[in-house]
Parts: structure tokens; sequence; C-alpha cells
């Protein structure tokens, strides 16, 4: 079957000292550190067979993630840009939805035929985090497209545990395939997403304000989130044009630049919500050294940032403040656990939220490494390679 590689070497810098976990798995969460050489290719490789437990899944749409780029972009040095976990080489592609093809022994309640999306995060459910239902802080994580072969390939192989049916996408949209599987291929960011606005921040009270600071598929699909959820004004932060004209899209009352000549982005914001700022931040530009001095201003009294970007600079922020106005700071990374996937595909299929006005270019499968090319542009909201 044909599938996208990103192929690299396991090569420490020289001044990385390799840790057990990595000696032993191959894997690093610090995978700038580490593998060597990234290199986009189109190969040919077996079709896997389902074990027991497992599905095999034939995929037919998967989107292209930010990170997806940063894997395959290489560092002054050679080394992948991508700072976190990961293992090469590897299949990309972990936004993904297919049609069950084949299911292995034990597995009860999937058959062939039916339509699901599938978690990227394979937590193992043994280790101490996932005993105590931290699922996505799992100490033997595995991750579909990350580390483990993704969904820009025809077939995967996956545990069924991390399978989520997604008919009733399906039936909502008269049975139309192309916009379940799409929507089905959506459920993943739009549930990083749902997972740190909700789940480790637990929300904000219907009424309050929210902001996003870069509207990146994870900032435009907290925007959507946020006016589903019953924010009073949704604000968003983006320096590009064409990117705030889709923040507006997906259900922002206001964008804005806050990179302009002579704006101040405190200014704006406490202007436009009459001086009652805002009660969520949601941090998805990467970008904390220039977003969380904004933050710290605008937030009111027992606020909330949410940090759904992927920065690795340090951040300005003045203490006193936090404590004072009693400010909250939420990490949050992947999408699994606390009913996360089923509560997004209700929404889908409740129409309260509709992700495909992100998808601005669609690709063929043999065409995977030009999607990822294109995402590298910065000029689509989302790409989607698909197979239906």
């Amino acid at each position: 079957m044909k599938a996208l590689l990103l192929d690299g070497s396991f090569s420490p810098k020289a001044s990385r000292v390799v840790t057990d976990y990595e000696k032993r798995t191959g894997k690093s969460y610090k995978g700038s550190e580490v593998f060597f050489g990234p290199e986009l290719k189109m190969v040919d490789i077996p079709v896997p067979s389902p074990g027991p437990g497992e599905v095999l899944v034939n995929v037919k749409a998967c989107g292209v993630c930010g990170s997806d780029v940063h894997l395959s972009q290489r560092d002054e040095e050679g080394y992948t840009a991508y700072p976190g976990h990961c293992r090469l080489p590897v299949v990309l592609g972990h936004e993904w939805s297919g049609e069950v093809a084949e299911v292995g022994s034990g597995v009860l309640d999937l058959k062939a035929g039916d339509a699901v999306c599938v978690e990227e995060m394979n937590w193992c459910g043994e280790c101490t985090p996932c005993r105590a239902g931290l699922v996505n802080q799992c100490r033997n994580l595995d991750e579909i497209g990350v580390t483990n072969q993704g969904g820009f390939a025809e077939y995967v192989v996956c545990k069924a545990k991390y399978c989520w049916k997604i008919d009733a996408i399906g039936e909502a949209y008269g049975g139309d395939t192309a916009a379940m599987y799409e929507l089905g291929a959506m459920v993943e960011p739009t549930s990083v997403a749902y997972n740190g606005m909700f789940i480790s921040a637990e929300g904000f009270q219907p009424g309050g304000n929210v902001l996003v600071a870069g509207t990146g598929p994870i900032g435009l699909l907290s925007i959507a989130l946020a006016r589903a959820s019953g924010a009073a004004r949704v604000i968003a932060m983006e320096p590009s044009e064409s990117r705030r004209q889709m923040a507006k899209q997906m259900g922002a009352d206001f964008a804005f630049d806050p990179t302009a000549a002579g704006v101040s982005a405190v200014d704006v914001i406490m202007d436009y919500t009459h001086g009652d700022g805002v009660k969520m931040a949601v941090e998805a530009a990467a970008a904390g050294e220039h977003t969380y001095p904004i933050f710290e201003e605008v937030l009111a009294p027992s606020g909330k940032i949410v940090q759904a970007g992927m920065g690795a600079k340090r951040v300005p922020l003045g203490v006193l403040r936090v404590q004072w106005e009693m400010l909250h700071i939420h990490g949050t990374v992947g999408h699994s656990g606390r009913d996360i996937f089923p509560s997004v595909i209700r929404l889908m299929a409740a129409k309260k939220i509709d992700p495909r006005v992100m998808i601005t270019s669609r690709f063929p499968l043999d065409r995977a490494m030009d999607a990822v090319k294109e995402t590298e542009k910065l000029v689509d909201s989302k790409v989607m390679v698909t197979q239906y």
C-alpha cells in the first residue's frame, strides 16, 4: 500500500545525554535533539494485519497538522524541528477517520463496514497516570502518526479501544460520506481544543468573554467551541488577514492584528469588552513571550489561561498579578479520556460545530507530500488528504 513516510535516524546531538527511555524505546520526548535528517518519501509498505483486540481501518480522510510540518522540517543542524515526542522513521498522519475493513479476535463492538475516527494518543491503561485517569499523561504512550504508523496511508492497524463510531455524524448529514469522514478526521484536533478548554481548564461560565491568540487549526476550533458553549464575545488575535477572516467564519465576533503599528492589544480588548476583560484566554499561537503580557492585563479576576500552543520559549509573567487576581494557568496536551471524543462527535452530529469551513485544500493520497508542503506555507486553515 502507499504511505507517506518520514525517514530519519536516531542520532542524538553530541551534547545530548541519551535517556534510558530513549535507549529502551527508540522514542524521545525531545525529538529535535535526537532525530537527524528527516525526509519525506512516498513508499510502498505491506498492508498490516490486525491482531487480538485490533482493527484494520481503510483510511478515508486525514488532516495535515502543524506537527506534521515541524516533524518534516530541519533545524540548522539537520535535526527535525519538532521538539516533542516522536520516533523516526514513521508514517505521518494523526487526524484521521476511515472504514473498518477487518477486525481481530476479541473485538466485540466493531465490525467491518463501521465508520470510525481514532484517538492519536495510544495510552496503555496500566501506568500510574493512566490508572489515575490521566491518560494523556501516559508513561508508556504511543502516538499514531508520531511514533506508530499513521493515517497518510491506505490502511492503519490500531486497537479497537481507540476507535469511536461516527455514524451519527453521517446520519446528521443525510448519508453524505464525504462530510462524515472529513468531520470524523477533525474530531481529533477539535478534541485537543476541547480538552484544554473544558477538561484541563474546566470551562468558563456562559456569558463570559473568551480571547483566542493564534488562529491556526487549534485556535479556530477553540473559537468554534467557545461560540457553541455560550461565550458572550469571542475575540481573536491574529496577524494574518486571511486567518482573521476565517476566525470570523468560525464564530469570532471580533478579530484584530496585535502587531499592527500603533495598536495596543490590551486597549483594544478592554475597549471591546467595555472594561470587563476576558474569562478565558487560549494561547494557540505558541508565542507566549508575546501573548502572556497581554493576557496578564486583560484577564478578569479568576480568569484562565489555556496553554495549547507548543512554544519552547519561556514567558514573561508577573506572579503578583496572578496572585492578586487569582489567575489560573492550565497546561494541556492530547485529547483522550473524560468523554472527550464522544462529546465532540455529539456536537458535530447536532450541528453545533461544523469545522469543514476550515478545509481550504484537499489532496489525494498520492499527493500527500504536496499536502504537507502546502500546509507549510501557512496560507490554508486546514489541508485534508482524502481517499473517499
